[in-house]
């Protein structure tokens, strides 16, 4: 875990948010590009996820914030850590479902119709299921110089608005025409 130092440096400042939101992020991921919600048949497949439940990452760096030798400025700060936090809000809560809709010729293990899969956790999804960061106080302001106590306040409240993003529910429904679409259909190709 990185410290800020005082005065600042763009580097540390990279290290140590760092340590905020992408840690947050990361955390316990459940379903992503190689972790299927599944049920018997897969209920989400690849296309909806953006990365393995490795998660995602850090992508600040320190020609983010200073470039070359030019001055730290407020306006480098908020944008290059807006964008940084940006970037995790596909890390959220997915609510898979999967939805028999046929009621006939069903086999395996749900032979009924109706929702045969529903479950909630985190998932790494793909750039169209971003959610988008809204506003953040505590940004650093124009014309004064960033402080140590002052960014981390920053840094907690972004955290704090990606986990209300975070905890903010996607549900995305499957519907299949039987249970076992591989079973029923290749057992019915014999009755044609």
């Amino acid at each position: 875990m990185a410290t800020l130092t005082n005065p600042i440096e763009e580097t540390n400042l990279a290290a140590r948010f760092a340590d905020y939101v992408a840690a947050t992020a990361n955390n316990s991921i459940v379903w992503g590009t190689n972790a299927y919600p599944t049920s018997g048949s897969d209920v989400i497949t690849s296309t909806v996820f953006g990365g393995t439940t490795s998660g995602r990452s850090p992508g600040l760096s320190a020609a983010d914030i200073k470039n070359g030798s030019e001055v730290i400025s407020a306006a480098n700060i908020t944008a290059a850590l807006r964008a940084e936090t940006q970037a995790y809000m596909s890390i959220r809560n997915l609510r898979a479902r999967l939805n028999v809709t046929g009621a006939g010729g069903n086999t395996g293990t749900r032979p009924t119709a109706g929702i045969r899969f529903d479950q909630t956790n985190k998932a790494y999804l793909d750039s169209d299921r971003l959610y988008i960061l809204g506003a953040v106080t505590g940004a650093p302001v124009a014309g004064t110089s960033p402080t140590v106590v002052g960014l981390q306040s920053y840094f907690v409240n972004l955290r704090t608005a990606y986990t209300t993003a975070r905890d903010s529910t996607i549900t995305i429904t499957r519907n299949v025409c039987h249970s076992s679409c591989h079973s029923s259909c290749h057992s019915s190709r014999g009755r044609r």
